[in-house]
């Protein structure tokens, strides 16, 4: 299949913070389903995926995600994939896949907090987004 046949996939896009910290979330919906690639830092990658499909809360309120998750070895990228997938999955209620590659050398604390906050803050724009078109 050629690769020009995909844009007739709704796409976001979206990119938080700067240099090593900046992060970007691309999801794809599929029309049954988003598929994610997030990505950041000065060595984007694959080291991991992140499949969350939703589902009735046990405790019968709201909604819930069953959550898989392969990482590569070594690779901690699917912490924030996770949140990411789980977060989308639930409030749009659909099944979400996302990749992810984020990495920059010797990150300090302060980084590493600020790139879980850029997740967070793409997550939440992306989820703005899907939300107003309802």
């Amino acid at each position: 299949m050629p690769y020009n046949k995909l844009i007739n996939f709704p796409i976001w896009q979206g990119q938080e913070g700067e240099g090593r910290c900046q992060i970007s979330l691309i999801l794809m919906d599929t029309g049954n389903g988003i598929n994610g690639l997030l990505t950041g830092g000065g060595k984007p990658h694959v080291g991991g995926v992140v499949l969350a499909l939703p589902r009735p809360s046990l405790s019968g309120k709201g909604w819930s995600a069953d959550i898989f998750i392969t990482p590569v070895p070594g690779h901690k990228d699917v912490d924030v994939a996770r949140t990411v997938a789980d977060t989308l999955a639930r409030e749009l209620q659909c099944s979400v896949v996302v990749t992810a590659g984020i990495h920059s050398d010797n990150l300090n604390p302060e980084e590493l907090g600020q790139i879980v906050l850029h997740c967070a803050t793409l997550t939440q724009a992306a989820l703005a987004s899907f939300n107003s078109k309802d």
